[in-house]
């Protein structure tokens, strides 16, 4: 994970960061979970197959998916 930019304060939970996050393979057994704030996930090459709490998602290339703080995607 890299961060490429940011505002605010983190001490007073104000403000945004941006980060890219690069997957190249599957993640079996595990889980991913954030509990600082919002994901917004764009894949660029294949589709994703993701699970939360809530069920399964197929997320093409040129869609998008938001995943809120606190839930667990594996």
């Amino acid at each position: 994970m890299v961060t490429i930019a940011g505002t605010g304060n983190p001490f007073s939970v104000k403000g945004m960061a941006i980060h890219r996050y690069t997957c190249n393979k599957d993640m079996v057994d595990r889980s991913f979970y954030n509990s600082d704030g919002d994901l917004l996930v764009v894949p660029e090459m294949g589709a994703l197959l993701v699970q939360t709490e809530f069920g399964f998602m197929h997320v093409r290339p040129g869609e998008l998916f938001i995943l809120p703080r606190g839930l667990k995607m594996t």
